[in-house]
């Protein structure tokens, strides 16, 4: 099992490391052999120089044997061998570190290979002149293909040398440490990087372009050194327990296998240092350790040319990079740039170098469309800026956190596609930072896929997690999958742009992608947002309008969505609400929105919108959900929640010559419930047309000043549909598709019962200002509490009135299919009349052409001889005295054929829980049919029946001698 290790165990090792490196040069270096090989090696100074001959040569391999191996600085240690050696194998055996701060230079194109159990230290001025590879490592021996063993920590045992290649190195339980501090200039032989690259010719331990660096020890440290193997690899390995590493040969050089590794050691580089494997092809670099951590340090692994780029590989427990580090596979030429991997068992840190800086270089790229990719805002890129592709980034751990200004990014500057960036971790948190895939201005390539898979995803406190296109390419989608929670939180002061999850189409014509999210809750607050735009603003001002279609959002949330709450004060000195907003601010078409949860809250603020600011028509909502809340802020504050479509206006700026449509609003959930203000809302400036609000529920409720609303000011009227099997209105509340240089909207209204209480003011209305009224169709079992008007009156009214005079009102239609207490008693005469004028002698018991007919209460006993015994059921029409919230509000409804009573109107009850997402229908029961005859069953039961056929029994109240219809007024 690892042992993590802290910062301060990391400047321990530091401390110690560079004492013993300094101890070791404060003495003379000495190369000394140690006599154990059957040809022994064998040193000669010349000057700096000291040439090393001899050793025991078996086929290509030659094998040195060293009790002391250290290169002071200026000194040169040379191995001078046959051209026909492939590999050098040496080991050092006399228990002391190496400290090389000299050269080691080699003949032809030999490998060395440097094995010291006891440590290795290369110094600032270290440097190598090899024709081949370089691997070091504090390994006690290295293993062959044929079982034979070249060990460090048993010499006295005779070597059977080999001519097989080396397949290994066997690690003793206490490996030493390798430390590379090494500055050294480049050799004649390395040729320079493109200026662009912000790397200097201090390439501290450099192999020829194409070979192979390794340091592979106990705990490796490249403390300001650097490691330079251009279009090669470099393999870094801390291993801390006994096991054997295995060499793997392939087309592009060694690779190494862990497979029998128990614990790993600490891997650190910081102060500046630097791997680089940059080349015609990106090379490799493979880094596997316990604990890796990357302070003020760089990986570049860029390619230049046709060469694909083979990427960067991190396997670790635990990983941070922190101080203005930097890891990146840039492409610059037409090769596709290598993939950054990083997988750690327990965490991931990506810090950047504070948030001040950060927003800064967000401000400069909203504004530019572009940016540096060696800002040091950044700290993990892949990217292109010629034909090549991007790189992928995959980053698989248990907890992830990028914090402090940090920038994740997979962009396209150019012709090349970005790559895609997949995030496998447990919990996610994104604080004050940026992930962003996207196009940058003057590309054509399509940005690259954001895809998170876990269980807790917290984007917070200014963070961004976008995809953007900034020209013609399309950006990518962004798909995330948390098991538990999406959460995006708290936009702070001073910041530039709203903390959000967002996709954009800020280019040209470049296309916006979609954003799926599935999990179970979702929180969105403190003017944090999702977003989905065309075009871009900032501020109030519109910075890009000819950007291409807005993208989709899909949200599934199987338990909840909240959104709640307002912002800091923002950079431009203003606040804003927590949303979910598809807006069309180009020419484009806006995104729509689909939402399915059993319960979404909108409060304090909350928003939900789609927008179109001048020509692309805006986005519709769909939203299938158990039960709806929107609850306004009653009057107090800048913000009110709402479910909104508009045209005209779209993130706070205004343009009253939009010529777009607006979207639908489409809701089909159990309860909608609209309290304090809260609005479902369609609203249209200029010459567009309002879409439609359509809504089927179980039970629709609105309550003080809350409102749902189909504004328009020139353009075609809104339609509102509203289907629901109660509906109740309370407080100032309204429905209403009223309309200013245009005619009134429709509203359609289908439902049980229909409920206002008199004296508040709530109404219905589709009246116009300049216009002809709209028209309203109510078809309802029971309207209670309002009724039509030609005028709006402190009454709660029904209208559609224009200010142009009565004859361009609209017109209101109201259907009632049962009792309607509003129609009043039926009058009857004060004066009775003659009972011998009315009554008809010819009705015989043989005639069928004759009727008796009976107004007024009480009805008619059931023969002639029988008295009058009437049992009417009591009914309760009463409203009782109205209080402060919708739930004081109860009405008795009376159900066909029975006596019960439901009480409706509850913000709590107002309909039956939903506990999971469902298509509700609305309850409308079938039209109440008058009851002309009864008929007596078998069992001496009463039944009343609307069409007795013309062949009933003598039970029956139709005679059949003499027809009566009976008509009871109630």
């Amino acid at each position: 099992m690892n042992v993590p290790v802290t910062r301060t165990h990391f400047g321990a090792i530091v401390f110690i490391t560079s004492f013993l490196f300094a101890s070791t040069l404060s003495v003379q270096a000495q190369i000394v052999p140690d006599l154990t090989l059957p040809n022994n090696s064998v040193v000669t100074p010349n000057g700096g120089t000291l040439t090393i001959t001899g050793g025991t040569q078996a086929g290509t391999n030659l094998f040195h044997s060293f009790e002391q191996f250290s290169v002071l600085t200026g000194q040169t240690a040379y191995f001078n061998h046959a051209l026909n050696v492939q590999n050098i194998v040496t080991r050092v055996t006399g228990g002391q570190i190496s400290s090389i701060d000299g050269l080691i230079q080699g003949n032809g194109s030999a490998n060395l290979f440097l094995i010291n159990p006891s440590g290795i230290s290369f110094g600032s001025n270290a440097q190598l002149n090899l024709g081949g590879s370089l691997l070091a490592s504090t390994a006690n021996s290295i293993k062959f293909a044929d079982g034979s063993e070249f060990s460090a920590t048993n010499p006295q045992s005779p070597p059977l040398l080999t001519i097989n290649v080396p397949i290994g190195l066997q690690f003793g339980s206490n490996p030493g440490s390798i430390i590379n501090q090494s500055k050294a200039v480049a050799p004649g032989n390395l040729q320079p990087l493109p200026p662009q690259i912000p790397v200097s010719n201090n390439v501290g331990l450099a192999v020829n372009p194409g070979q192979t660096l390794a340091l592979i020890g106990g705990d490796v440290l490249l403390n300001g050194g650097n490691l330079t193997a251009n279009t090669g690899q470099i393999l870094l390995g801390s291993v801390k327990s006994s096991g054997f590493v295995g060499f793997i040969s392939t087309p592009f050089g060694l690779s190494l296998n862990y497979d029998n590794i128990q614990n790993f050691g600490n891997i650190q580089l910081s102060d500046g240092a630097l791997i680089n494997t940059t080349g015609l092809g990106g090379g490799k670099v493979d880094i596997r350790g316990g604990n890796v951590s990357l302070n003020g340090s760089r990986i570049y692994a860029l390619t230049l040319g046709n060469i694909d780029g083979r990427g960067i590989d991190i396997n670790a427990q635990t990983f941070r990079a922190e101080g203005g580090t930097q890891i990146s596979t840039l492409t610059r030429g037409n090769g596709a740039a290598g993939a950054v991997n990083i997988r750690a068992t327990d965490s991931v840190e990506l810090n950047g170098i504070g948030v001040d800086p950060y927003r800064l270089f967000v401000g400069k790229y909203l504004l530019s469309g572009s940016a540096n990719p060696f800002d040091p805002q950044v700290v993990l890129i892949t990217g292109t800026t010629s034909m090549g592709n991007a790189g992928n980034i995959v980053i698989d751990t248990e907890k992830l956190l990028i914090d402090n200004g940090a920038v994740l990014a997979s962009t396209t500057f150019s012709t090349g596609n970005a790559g895609n960036m997949t995030i496998r971790a447990r919990n996610f948190d994104l604080v004050g930072s940026a992930v962003n895939s996207g196009t940058f201005a003057g590309s054509t390539g399509t940005g690259g896929d954001i895809t998170f898979a876990g269980e807790r995803l917290t984007v917070s406190d200014g963070a961004a997690l976008i995809s953007i296109s900034r020209d013609r390419g399309a950006s990518g989608d962004i798909n995330i999958k948390a098991s538990e929670s999406v959460e995006v939180l708290r936009t702070p002061d001073g910041s530039p742009v709203a903390t959000l999850i967002g996709s954009t189409a800020g280019g040209i014509n470049g296309q916006a992608g979609d954003i799926n999210i599935d999990t179970k809750r979702l929180r969105i607050s403190e003017g944090a947002g999702i977003s989905l735009s065309s075009g871009s603003v900032i501020g109030n001002q519109p910075l890009n309008t000819t950007g291409g279609p807005g993208g989709n959002l899909t949200l599934r949330a199987t338990e909840s969505v909240t959104i709640e709450g307002i912002s800091g004060v923002l950079a431009n000195g203003s606040r804003g609400p927590s949303f979910i907003s598809a807006d069309a601010n180009a020419a484009n078409r806006g995104g729509n929105m689909n939402i399915s949860t059993p319960v979404l809250t909108l409060r304090n603020g909350g928003v939900i919108t789609t927008a179109s600011l001048g020509r692309g028509d805006a986005g519709s909502i769909t939203i299938n959900a158990g039960r709806v809340e929107v609850i306004g802020n009653g009057g107090q504050g800048e913000f009110n929640s709402q479910i909104q479509t508009s045209v005209g206006i779209a993130s706070r700026v205004i343009n009253p010559n939009a010529t777009a449509n607006g979207g639908s609003l489409n809701l089909n959930v159990g309860q909608l419930i609209l309290r304090n203000g809260g609005t479902l809302n369609l609203q249209a400036l200029g010459t567009g047309q309002a879409g439609n609000i359509n809504v089927v529920a179980d039970a629709i409720a609105l309550d003080n000043q809350s409102s749902i609303d189909g504004r328009t000011a020139s353009g075609l009227g809104a339609n509102i549909n509203l289907q629901a099997s109660e509906i109740l209105l309370r407080r100032g509340s309204r429905i209403s598709t009223d309309a200013g240089n245009s005619n009134g909207g429709n509203i359609t209204i289908n439902t049980n019962t229909l409920v206002a209480v008199p004296k508040e003011d709530s109404d219905i209305t589709a009246n116009a200002k300049a216009g002809s009224g709209g028209r309203i169709r109510i078809t309802a079992q029971g309207i209670f509490g309002t009724q039509f008007r030609d005028k709006l009156t402190p009454e709660s009214d029904i209208t559609a009135t224009s200010d142009l005079g009565p004859e361009f009102n609209g017109t209101v239609q109201i259907d009632i299919r049962g009792i309607d207490p509003n129609r009043g008693l039926a009058e009857l005469p004060e004066t009775l009349t003659d009972s011998s004028n009315e009554i008809a002698e010819t009705c015989s018991a043989q005639s069928r052409n004759n009727s008796f007919v009976v107004t007024g209460r009480g009805g008619l006993p059931p023969a002639p001889s029988e008295a009058l015994n009437s049992t009417p059921g009591w009914i309760d029409w009463r409203v009782s005295t109205p209080r402060d919230s919708a739930s004081s509000l109860k009405l008795r409804v009376p159900t066909l054929g029975t006596q019960e009573t439901r009480e409706t109107g509850s913000t709590e009850d107002f309909s039956r829980e939903q506990s999971a997402i469902q298509n509700p229908k609305s309850k409308i029961q079938n039209p109440l049919v008058e009851a002309t005859g009864w008929v007596k069953n078998a069992d001496g039961t009463v039944g009343l029946v609307a069409n007795p056929s013309a062949e009933v029994s003598s039970n029956s109240y139709y005679s059949q001698k003499c027809q009566v219809n009976r008509y009871s007024s109630q």
